[in-house]
C-alpha cells in the first residue's frame, strides 16, 4: 500500500507548493469564490445547484488562478482543468465530502467517470503495480511535480476545507490511495482566513488571464 504524503503544517504547504506557482493564499481566494457561488443557490433551484455552482465556479477561479501563472486551458474527454506548458501536470476542480483530514481521503461528491480514470492511469498508472497497492507492505513515495492533480473542496455549513493531492488511480467513480495530500484549508480554520481576505479576494473570476511563459 502506499505511505500516502501528507504536508499540513502552513512551513511544509508552502514549500510543497512552490513548484506548482501558487501560494496558499491564492487558493484561498479561490476557495472564497466556491463558498459564494454556493451561497447564490436558492430554494427554487434544483436540489443539485449547490453543486453544480461550487463545480462551475471552482473550475472558473482554478483556471483565473493558474492561467495568470502561465498554466494553459485544459479541456479533454468531458475533462475541465489546466495544464502545465512545460511538464505533465495538470490541476482538475473537485467537490468532494471532507477534504483535509487525517482520518479519511476525499471522495467525489459525484462519480468520476471512464475520462478521468484514463487520464489519471495515464499520467499515474505506471507508477506502481496492483500488488504493490494491495500490498500490505507501506511504499514511500517521493513529492511528484507531474500527474492529475485534484484541487479538492468541502462545505459543510461552516466547515470549510480544501487540499491540493494526487490520486494514485480512480476505481468504481471514486479516488484510489492518495499519494500526496497538500492541506490548503484544515478543518476550523475557514473562519480565520476569510477574514484576511478582502471583499475583491472572493471573485478572482473577474482576473484576465495573462499566459506568460517562464
Amino acid at each position: 500500500m502506499l505511505a500516502t504524503l501528507y504536508y499540513r503544517e502552513p512551513w511544509d504547504v508552502d514549500a510543497r507548493l512552490v513548484p506548482f506557482g501558487a501560494t496558499r493564499a491564492e487558493f484561498w481566494r479561490v476557495v472564497a469564490g466556491v463558498v459564494a457561488a454556493r451561497a447564490d443557490a436558492v430554494e427554487n433551484d434544483p436540489a443539485t445547484a449547490e453543486g453544480q455552482f461550487a463545480y462551475i465556479y471552482g473550475t472558473r477561479f482554478l483556471r483565473s488562478l493558474l492561467r495568470t501563472k502561465g498554466y494553459l486551458l485544459y479541456r479533454e474527454d468531458n475533462i475541465e482543468g489546466v495544464q502545465h506548458p512545460d511538464r505533465n501536470l495538470k490541476i482538475i476542480y473537485q467537490n468532494v465530502d471532507l477534504a483535509a483530514s487525517w482520518l479519511h481521503d476525499p471522495r467525489p461528491a459525484s462519480a468520476k467517470r471512464s475520462g478521468s480514470e484514463r487520464i489519471v492511469d495515464s499520467a499515474q498508472g505506471s507508477l506502481f503495480t496492483p500488488e504493490e497497492l494491495s500490498s500490505a507492505e507501506a511504499i514511500k513515495c517521493e513529492p511528484m511535480n507531474t500527474g492529475v492533480w485534484y484541487f479538492c473542496v468541502s462545505v459543510d455549513g461552516d466547515d470549510v476545507r480544501a487540499e491540493l493531492s494526487l490520486p494514485s488511480t480512480i476505481e468504481n467513480g471514486a479516488f484510489g490511495k492518495f499519494i500526496e495530500r497538500i492541506f490548503i484549508v484544515g478543518g476550523g480554520e475557514w473562519g480565520a482566513l476569510a477574514k484576511k481576505l478582502r471583499p475583491d479576494d472572493v471573485s478572482p473570476a473577474e482576473f484576465e488571464p495573462v499566459v506568460t511563459r517562464k
